[in-house]
């Protein structure tokens, strides 16, 4: 194992050397934590004061202005809204629901108190939570385990002692201890965080064996991003993988000092990470892992270029064309290969223009190879000068090659979920603005002073390149359509269905896969929020969504409550 200090949890990775941040945000366990009592919010929505816990109550209506500031004295549980159970008591002794309040958590605000009254979360060990869905107590980490089932009801609040690591559940290998002393999938636990809660201490000495991964999966020391190239101040998948998570290493190379080591390891998701915070066993290069292709070269990367994990089985090319098949199947999927300039070509798959030259002088689609930007990746030259083609964008996407208007209905069902799934690993993280472009397809986000901001109040959109909930849609139907619905908002889909859709479903008991569903009424009654159902099983409706700043996309079951109304392809 190598030696020195653990990191804690990163919460915004380019504020890690502040010191006084750091202090502030990354406390152990037993340590003195920011001070409980009021705090002042900015509100995300024009919202009534509401004199009870009631979507109903309208004491005091547009009582706070849409980017106002108002000062929460306590939180308490009540009414579902708008997806929360939590709702804020203002310093006017009014209720609000906090969907709608910016405390960067999705559940309850550790630094805000709990109300005292008729509805309190009650008293427990730990912190408390919502859960966002009925949850079965396990006596072990495992999702067979069903000792006590239905424990925990859905929109219920439940105390949690402590987290750590354990077999997958649900897209997540976090498990949460509650003080029932029972064991709960953290991924239905509304801390906050997608990976560790910094508030809660690790459970200890109860690790278990890695899951099946791969025959090379190791568990990092502290909450990794995944970085585009070998470099510190690369952020290109924010907390991409967090303490404790098992981690599939491809390969280890040399690279700029990172935390004491000059290794850095290439993950099978294409990342590079410092091998200081990976469990290998050995502080130099692992007796198990293989060197990148040119690995070693001292100081820096591959020698001669970059190198980065295929995602499909690709032709070395020796122009830029695809109608050139020099050296057929030259780089298996999931093989390493090395990047050594990237220039503009002819049009590839899913709009992209942008071409890859090997350490072999060949020449491969961009498309398929995971450098972990739709773009061109900085530190990597130029080929040539060549310009992008006529009808793209500047980021190298253009409509791409939808379905056939042939294809039968199923065809385009098929296509628009497999176009929605596949961004979950292409373009993970929700990018508020993203997918506006001119053509359908990811862009960069922005923030607009209210929305785009993560957990710390930091502006993360504009750093992201990907989709929010309707540029996802826009994305996923253009695939199966061909027809673009266009720069439109879930306001505007609500308020004109788009042509390619010839039914609208009233009733969730009535939904399908591939049917588009606008949800979370806002304020006004009108739908925020839209996504495709990927499947149906009995009451179960599970979705493919782009969710918020703070969630990446993901695939999860759909909060059947929150429907509106819902389009069907003809």
């Amino acid at each position: 194992m190598k030696s020195g200090p653990s990191r804690l949890r990163k919460i915004c990775a380019p504020l890690i050397g502040a010191a006084a941040m750091f202090a502030a945000l990354f406390v152990a366990p037993g340590a003195a934590e920011a001070a409980v009592g009021a705090h002042s919010y900015t509100v995300t929505a024009t919202l009534d004061g509401r004199t009870a816990k009631d979507l109903s109550n309208h004491a005091y209506p547009n009582k706070y202005a849409n980017g106002s500031t108002i000062t929460v004295t306590c939180q308490d549980s009540g009414p579902d809204a708008y997806g929360s159970t939590v709702w804020d008591r203002t310093s006017d002794s009014l209720w609000v629901p906090d969907y709608y309040v910016k405390t960067g958590h999705s559940g309850f605000t550790d630094e805000v108190p709990r109300c005292v009254n008729g509805n309190t979360p009650g008293s427990g060990t730990g912190r408390p939570y919502t859960v966002s869905a009925t949850l079965d107590g396990r006596t072990e980490r495992d999702v067979d385990n069903h000792a006590f089932v239905n424990k925990y009801p859905s929109g219920g609040v439940v105390w949690i002692l402590c987290q750590t690591t354990g077999p997958n559940a649900y897209g997540s290998n976090l498990w949460d201890l509650t003080d029932d002393n029972l064991w709960i999938p953290d991924f239905y636990v509304k801390t906050g965080y997608s990976g560790p809660t910094p508030q809660l201490p690790r459970c200890g000495g109860d690790e278990v064996d890695p899951p099946a991964t791969g025959p090379h999966s190791f568990p990092v020391t502290a909450t990794l991003d995944g970085r585009s190239v070998k470099d510190v101040n690369n952020h290109a998948s924010v907390d991409r993988y967090f303490e404790g998570q098992y981690v599939e290493i491809s390969c280890q190379d040399s690279g700029p000092a990172a935390y004491g080591s000059t290794i850095w390891d290439l993950t099978a998701d294409g990342w590079w990470i410092p091998d200081f915070y990976v469990s290998t066993g050995t502080s130099g290069y692992s007796p198990v892992l293989p060197l990148c292709s040119g690995g070693g070269a001292a100081g820096g990367g591959p020698i001669g270029g970059h190198s980065y994990v295929v995602t499909a089985t690709l032709d070395g090319r020796t122009a830029k064309s695809l109608s050139n098949h020099a050296f057929p199947d030259k780089y298996p999927s999931g093989s390493t290969v090395t990047i050594t300039c990237q220039a503009y070509g002819e049009f590839t798959y899913g709009g992209s223009a942008i071409w890859d030259k090997t350490s072999d002088g060949l020449w491969v689609a961009d498309y398929y190879v995971k450098t972990g930007t739709s773009g061109f990746v900085s530190g990597i030259p130029r080929c040539d000068n060549t310009p992008p083609p006529a009808g793209g964008d500047p980021s190298g996407w253009d409509p791409g090659s939808p379905a056939p208007p042939s294809s039968s209905h199923q065809e385009k069902v098929n296509a628009a979920i497999a176009a929605a799934r596949a961004e979950i690993t292409n373009h993970p993280l929700y990018a508020w603005g993203g997918g506006h472009g001119a053509h359908p397809g990811p862009t960069r986000g922005y923030c607009d002073g209210v929305n785009g901001y993560d957990a710390t109040g930091a502006c993360a959109a504009d750093k992201r390149i990907g989709f929010d909930c309707s540029g996802l849609m826009r994305w996923a139907f253009y695939q199966a359509t061909g027809v673009d619905i266009g720069n439109v908002s879930t306001y505007d889909m609500y308020r004109h269905r788009p042509s390619i859709f010839a039914y609208t479903i009233h009733r969730v008991s009535d939904l399908q896969p591939g049917d588009l569903i606008l949800s979370r009424p806002d304020e006004k009654g009108l739908p925020a929020h839209t996504v495709i159902v990927s499947k149906v099983s009995g009451s179960t409706i599970t979705i493919i969504e782009a969710p918020r700043t703070i969630i990446p996309l993901r695939e999860t079951t759909f909060p059947t409550e929150t429907f509106m109304v819902a389009y069907r392809l003809a």
